[in-house]
C-alpha cells in the first residue's frame, strides 16, 4: 500500500493532444476567403444581406436543448398550462405557518 506524503505527491498528467489532421491556419484561412467571397456577392448584389446558412445557424439554443430533454419538456408545458411546483403553489401558506410555528414556539417557552 502507498503512503501519503505532503511533499512528495505525484500530480496527475495532463492531456496534451495534438491533432495530426488538424490546422487551424488553413482552417482560418478558408473562413477568411468564404467571408471574402461572401462580402463580393453582396456588393454584386447576387447575394441577400443574411445568408440563409448563417440564418440555419442561428437556431434559438435554449428551445433546442429543451426539445431534446425530457424533464424540460414536462417542465414546459407544465408553466403553459398554469401548474406549478407544490411550492410555488403554496410557498406564502408556508411561510405563514412557520411564522406562527414560531410564535407558538416563543409563546409557549416564554
Amino acid at each position: 500500500m502507498g503512503t501519503f506524503f505532503f511533499y512528495n505527491n505525484r500530480k496527475p498528467r495532463k492531456f496534451n493532444y495534438t491533432p495530426i489532421l488538424h490546422d487551424p491556419e488553413e482552417d482560418a484561412r478558408k473562413e477568411k476567403l468564404q467571408n471574402r467571397i461572401e462580402e463580393i456577392k453582396k456588393e454584386m448584389g447576387i447575394q441577400p444581406a443574411v445568408s440563409e446558412k448563417k440564418v440555419a445557424e442561428r437556431k434559438d439554443f435554449k428551445a433546442e436543448f429543451i426539445s431534446q430533454t425530457r424533464h424540460l419538456k414536462k417542465r414546459k408545458v407544465r408553466e403553459a398550462s398554469g401548474q406549478g411546483t407544490f411550492f410555488s403553489n403554496n410557498g406564502l401558506l408556508i411561510i405563514i405557518l412557520i411564522i406562527l410555528f414560531a410564535i407558538f414556539l416563543f409563546w409557549l417557552l416564554g
